[in-house]
């Protein structure tokens, strides 16, 4: 008589049997797998910040000259804060040509109607130095070194406010450029603004208004793909029945920022024009505060702003700065929730002016002047300390060495003379940020920036990419 088995008994333990079998072949090979692809024996890797290396070339790109102004009008000053002596070349698409400079001293060349590389080798190549300006009526420019992304926000291309892409290939290869555009209905596609394509030593100039007429301000981001591009904005305000009111530059803004200090501004009656842009994807509240050499201070009556996600918002400060309120500012911080870009357009007894957020400055910089009064203003202090201002005429001449006390939430100004060619602001203890506010006619703000003196040599390790 066989035993009655229990009903599921046998098919229980054969899957038993199999399902032991199963993990007793696959778990070596398993382990066997994640040995590959850890590699407990290999060394573990570090991250290393980039090294620092001497330069041994470097330039910077100063844009075309304004349209309407011949190459006698427009000028160049060029300049090395090296503090060696020798020549830099300036290449542009007439040929190449040399300008001596010397510790201290600026070398003034004539603009030309193509864009402008300056460079300098060896001992001259730590903090090249350009601007440009004009005169009748009164703008300039911080000639800027490539940037492979960077944002330019108030841009026009309508019927009385239209602007003019400009993109400089300082080198023999080719170059590609995306542009992504933001406007107040939110992101626009351009297909004529993707994969822009500069041949090497050359430079393409692109009319928004063509390319993507409308009215409205828009924010553009130039990304640059492939190659190095020298990117400037040539901005236009035009009468309806034709000719060319007001013209300048609209300098870039390296990237979006919480908080945005537009230094340079000029109080008083005119249209005042505040733009800005929302890159991100939730919409973004901001609030201004005024600067001035005392305080930072919100005023009264200063309602927020709303910026919808990827999109523009633009706003009048007209009655803000003809108030009794802003009669000692010298700047706009523009604060926000969000990371945003702005501009403040300013037209002014027909003269138009343009202020965009600078870099902070860490170390020693200089920048190039051009002839008029002039104050300088500084900002953004993240502690307290103080700024040495030398100021010196354009052969070499100290004309003005002064300390200025730097302190958080408080702004400062100082007069220039008139014959300042450039400045040299040194901060110590603290960061900070400024402009020279320069007025002859006009006006013109030329932003202080980090000058480059040290090459950034990558870590490398195995395994790394």
């Amino acid at each position: 008589m066989i035993p009655d088995t229990p009903a599921g008994r046998g098919d229980t333990a054969h899957r038993r049997f199999d399902l032991t079998t199963v993990v007793a072949i696959a778990l070596p090979l398993v382990v066997a797998l994640l040995l590959v692809v850890v590699r407990p024996d290999a060394p573990a890797l570090e991250r290393t910040p980039p090294t620092t290396s001497a330069l041994t070339t470097s330039s910077v790109v100063c844009p075309s000259a304004l349209d309407g102004r011949s190459g006698n009008e427009s000028t160049l000053g060029v300049a090395s804060a090296s503090g060696a002596s020798g020549t830099l070349t300036l290449t542009s698409g007439a040929g190449a040509s040399t300008a001596s400079v010397a510790p201290g001293r600026v070398a003034d060349v004539k603009g030309q109607d193509a864009p402008v590389v300056v460079a300098g080798q060896g001992d001259l190549a730590p903090g090249v130095v350009a601007g440009i300006s004009s005169s009748k009526p009164l703008t300039a420019l911080d000639c800027a070194p490539v940037s492979a992304s960077q944002w330019f926000t108030g841009v026009g291309a309508g019927p009385t406010h239209a602007s003019v892409l400009e993109l400089a290939n300082p080198n023999p290869g080719p170059a590609v450029a995306d542009v992504a555009v933001l406007s107040d209905e939110g992101p626009l596609e351009v297909p004529a603004l993707r994969g822009i394509a500069v041949e090497g030593r050359s430079h393409v100039r692109l009319d928004l208004g063509t390319v993507v007429p409308r009215t409205g301000d828009l924010a553009l981001h130039v990304v640059v793909e492939r190659g190095q591009l020298g990117v400037a904005i040539r901005d236009r305000g035009e009468k309806l029945t034709g000719g060319t009111t007001t013209e300048d530059w609209l300098p870039a803004q390296a990237r979006p920022s919480r908080r945005n200090l537009l230094l340079g501004v000029q109080p008083g009656s005119g249209r005042h024009t505040l733009t800005i842009a929302n890159d991100s994807d939730g919409q973004a509240t901001a609030t201004l505060r005024l600067i001035t050499a005392g305080s930072v201070f919100s005023p009264a009556g200063a309602k927020p702003i709303t910026v919808p996600p990827h999109g523009v918002a633009r706003t009048y400060l007209d009655d803000l700065l003809k108030s009794p309120t802003a009669k000692d500012a010298i700047g706009v911080e523009v604060d926000a929730d969000q990371a945003v870009t702005a501009s403040l357009r300013s037209v002014v007894d027909g003269d138009l002016s343009i202020l965009t957020p600078g870099r902070r400055v860490f170390n020693p910089t200089t920048a190039v002047l051009p002839g008029g009064k002039k104050r300088l203003v500084l900002a953004g202090a993240d502690a307290v300390g103080v700024a040495t201002v030398v100021a010196r005429a354009a052969d070499g001449t100290e004309l003005l060495n002064q300390r200025v006390s730097l302190q958080p939430d408080e702004g400062a100004s100082l007069d220039l003379p008139d014959r300042a060619a450039s400045v040299e602001v040194t901060p110590q203890r603290t960061a900070l940020r400024g402009a020279v506010l320069v007025q002859d006619g006009g006006s013109a703000v030329v932003r202080l920036r980090e000058l480059v003196r040290a090459g950034a040599v990558p870590a490398v390790a195995p395994g790394r990419r």
